[in-house]
């Protein structure tokens, strides 16, 4: 156990307390922050380590003379400082072997990499000040760096703030990173952005790689809905922006998400926490962190949100859009000596509701840009004796009258092993996981009976494994160089089951004065297409990155890796389903009978491969103007392997897409001043994707077809800012925008928008991207107050501003999603010590209503959207022993 400074008198009539900060480290966490040397001696030390190993000191540093005149600790104020100082003399506010996690009172935002070992201090703030924001030493490159003076745009935010603004979800945080972007209405259809670049238009094809990388704990997780479900144990969610191919692979052309969860510790404890909101939202958390001796540590955990509906059915009387969620996971830590390491990892979620489902935002009109009048939704509704209710997304109020149901398992298994040998660290991950969806979803989102059932339900499964050597940093060149496997297959079952009302919507002419098809009902009534898609991959990479360190303040880094890919597709389509025999039918409809069938419910087989290799790298100078100012000036060629197409081929579509190709160029600098008060980091980015591959929904034809396509060259350019402030002892803020200029700079056969879909093509060139707001900025400020009695108040605001953006591809303007501003609150009161917290939280103080994605269907003559949050507010209540 680590020793505590805990003076027998002088404090208790002051107006400071000792306000100890957690200290954490890569192997877990210990409660106090450690004292050089300890009150009362050395005898707590763990036995098998030096007594200043044992504080992650080494014997250098304790004797260090640099340690003998410390800054007091952070808890320290001008009217305790002689006497803390006796008592901490040798007192080492750096070279802590571990992790400081940085706060901002009600939860801490912090700058971190992936593949960090959370080792953050405060800095002692130049001349003598009393507030600083707190240096981060990160292991982003698998070795130790200050975060200030690594050459990445990289923004954060740690467990802690998510948890004190009231969130539990990826999706729920990405207010604060303003240049990511998630669109999406359910647990399978979600996309993600990064600066304009990734993957565009909310719905998901398992033939499409992601253009973000998404990792948890070091492992790429290549399905959004396996990483956008309720968070538990985090410790940080960190954003890398700009192509990141050389260090974490394939598929991050826009950058990488990486989340980290907490590790073990040598300490035993428990934590419970409850919240209860609004709309009879629940939340309950429990922990048990034990270690079995000095080599065996574990942590148990489970989590359960659940919430009632935001959403109104008029037809069931039930409130939709609920949550049943549940999250179990298992973290066990081996470590029989200094140098080796061992974790590992058992998880399992499961996330359950009527969920998935959009609203009706807009009636498309039936006039087209060129005088040709359509038929139109209320026509097409009064044909079927369907008469639609809102059509007001925010009246919160839908009409689906079938099931909305869907379940999202989800587990998996991962080992990291680390050895550490004189100056490199050897590492192996290995992971396996499965990720379901099974949905039971209305196939028209509206009140009629046309498509009864749609749904892709999906069982995927992946393996990986990763071998690595990676300097510690203390050469002239330094370097990291692996190995990686991953192996993943996609088992999708699509299917769509046609109701009474098909015939008549489906196939009466689309003029306003045709006459309601004659054709019988029983044609299309019950008819299911189903087609069993099995898109799979094995991809096998190479990498090495190494830094020349030419001189202290100058440094040359290089990247590359080598990718190859093994694709293959199975496709195997026909039809099924309880429908009327073709001899039952009127003899002049039985030949139109079995045409339609074949139309709606085509039968095809196929299977394909594909073979592809890739070269992908970096290179960036970072020059160090002085110890608080960093430039950096870096190139990246990014990646992303083809897409496959497992449709109908009657469609006229490329099977395999062409693989997105990404240059991008990065000017950066990093600064700290006001005596370290304040940290305003910037960046320039310019970036080029070629062949950039868009997910398209075409619902002109029917059965609606979902395919991918190389729309030609994008191009992303603007600014990045982002400030840390810590004014004064207590406050705490942050701060970051992003102005991104991302167009279409050659699109010229894109698929027509609603208006113009008498035209065979469009050109887009020159306009705006999908999925890319110009404008986006976040911010949060903190404050935190001795209240007396070891209880400390604390309070906070955070509040985001995006612009708006078109969310389908084709830019239409019924996709357009309006700007909006969200603005959040949460204060409590916390022991010190953290030994218990009591807090209140508001999402969306100003009860807003925005957009979150939306999608024309011209089909049915409606835009669809899927809608944000309304208000929401509760109380937490967190204890631990």
């Amino acid at each position: 156990m680590i020793p505590t400074f805990a003076p027998a008198r002088g404090l208790q009539g002051s107006k400071c307390r000792n306000r100890t900060t957690s200290l954490r480290s890569s192997e877990g966490e210990a409660p106090t922050c450690p004292v050089w040397p300890p009150p009362g001696g050395l005898s707590g030390a763990r036995p098998r380590m030096s007594d200043a190993q044992s504080f992650g000191i080494s014997h250098k540093s304790a004797c260090d003379p640099r340690w003998k005149r410390p800054r007091p600790p952070p808890y320290a104020c001008a009217g305790t400082r002689q006497i803390l100082g006796d008592h901490m003399q040798n007192y080492r506010a750096r070279g802590i072997k571990g992790a400081f996690l940085s706060t901002l009172l009600g939860g801490g935002a912090l700058l971190a990499l992936p593949g960090a070992v959370f080792a953050q201090t405060a800095a002692p703030a130049p001349d003598g000040g009393d507030a600083s924001v707190e240096s981060i030493v990160v292991t982003a490159r698998y070795r130790k760096e200050d975060a200030q003076k690594v050459p990445i745009a990289i923004s954060a935010i740690s467990g802690d703030t998510i948890a004190a603004q009231g969130a539990f979800n990826l999706k729920q945080s990405v207010q604060q990173l303003p240049s990511l972007n998630i669109q999406g209405f359910s647990g399978r259809n979600q996309t993600i952005t990064i600066r304009g670049i990734g993957t565009n238009s909310g719905g998901t094809n398992d033939g499409l790689e992601q253009g973000v990388g998404l990792y948890v704990d070091g492992v790429y997780r290549p399905r959004t809905g396996s990483v956008i479900t309720d968070l538990i144990d985090v410790e940080s969610i960190q954003l890398l922006r700009g192509p990141q191919g050389t260090l974490f692979g394939k598929n991050t052309v826009a950058g990488a998400i990486d989340i980290k969860t907490r590790a073990p510790g040598f300490t035993n404890e428990a934590k419970a926490e409850a919240s209860y909101g609004n709309y009879d939202y629940f939340r309950g958390y429990v922990s048990l962190n034990a270690a079995l001796n000095d080599e065996i540590a574990f942590r148990v955990s489970y989590l359960r949100t659940s919430r009632g509906g935001l959403i109104h059915n008029s037809v069931y009387d039930e409130d939709w859009d609920n949550l049943d969620n549940h999250s179990a996971r298992f973290d066990l830590l081996y470590k029989p000596t200094d140098s080796f390491r061992l974790r590992f990892i058992a998880d399992y979620s499961i996330q359950k509701g009527d969920v998935g489902f959009q609203s009706i935002a807009a009636v498309l009109p039936t006039r087209l840009n060129n005088g040709t009048e359509v038929r139109g939704f209320y026509r097409r509704a009064a044909d079927v004796g369907y008469t639609p209710g809102s059509v007001n997304a925010f009246d919160r109020e839908v009409d689906i009258d079938s099931s909305q149901y869907d379940e999202m398992p989800s587990y998996g298994f991962q080992a990291q092993a680390d050895l550490d040998l004189s100056g490199v660290t050897l590492t192996a991950i290995t992971a396996y996981r499965n990720w379901k969806w099974i949905p039971n979803y209305d196939g028209d989102q509206i009140g009629a009976e046309i498509s009864t059932f749609g749904v892709v339900d999906t069982d995927q499964q992946q393996f990986s494994q990763e071998f690595r050597i990676a300097s510690t940093g203390e050469r002239t060149v330094d370097y990291s160089a692996g190995l990686y496997y991953f192996w993943q297959e996609a088992d999708d079952k699509q299917r769509s089951i046609y109701g009474k009302d098909a015939v008549a919507w489906l196939r009466t002419a689309n003029t306003p004065t045709a006459t309601v098809s004659p054709l019988p009902t029983a044609i299309l009534d019950g008819l299911e297409s189903y087609a069993h898609v099995v898109p799979a991959t094995h991809s096998y990479a190479a990498y090495g990155q190494a830094t020349w360190n030419i001189s202290p303040r100058f440094r040359l880094t290089g990247g590359l890796r080598y990718t190859y890919e093994h694709k293959t597709g199975l496709y195997d389509a026909e039809a099924r389903g309880d429908v009327a025999a073709i001899s039952s039918l009127p003899a002049e409809y039985q030949a139109t009978a079995i045409a339609l069938r074949a139309a709606y419910a085509p039968t095809a087989s196929y299977y394909v491969t594909k073979n592809t290799d890739n070269i992908s790298g970096t290179l960036i100078a970072a020059y160090d103007v002085s110890d608080a100012v960093h430039a950096y000036y870096s190139y990246a060629r990014g990646y992303k392997s083809p897409g496959i197409n497992l449709v109908r081929q009657t469609l006229g579509v490329d099977i395999f897409v062409k693989p997105e190709k990404v240059d991008a160029f990065e000017l950066g600098l990093k600064t700290r001043f006001a005596g370290g008060a304040v940290e305003l980091n910037g960046a320039l980015f310019w970036t080029q994707d070629k062949n950039y591959q868009a997910n398209y929904a075409n619902t002109s034809v029917s059965p609606a077809a979902y395919y991918i396509a190389n729309v030609g060259t994008l191009r992303s350019r603007g600014v990045e800012l982002d400030a840390r402030f810590a004014p004064v002892e207590g406050l705490n803020a942050t701060f970051a925008a992003t102005y991104n200029d991302a167009k279409y700079t050659k699109y010229t056969n894109a698929v027509p928008d609603y208006l113009n879909s008498y035209k065979t093509s469009v050109d887009l060139s020159g306009r705006q991207a999908a999925g890319a707001p110009k404008w986006a900025l976040g911010g949060t400020v903190d404050y935190s107050h001795a209240a007396g009695g070891n209880r400390d108040l604390y309070i906070g605001a955070d509040g985001s501003y995006r612009s708006g953006y078109y969310a389908a591809v084709n830019l239409d303007p019924y996709s357009r999603v309006q700007g909006y501003a969200l603005f959040g609150a949460h204060a409590g009161l916390r022991q010190s010590e953290g030994k218990w917290d009591v807090s209140v939280w508001v999402r969306n103080l100003f009860n807003k209503d925005y957009y979150n994605t939306i999608a024309v269907n011209a089909t049915y003559g409606v835009a669809l959207a899927s809608i944000g949050e309304p208000r929401l507010y509760g109380l937490t209540l967190k204890g631990k022993i």
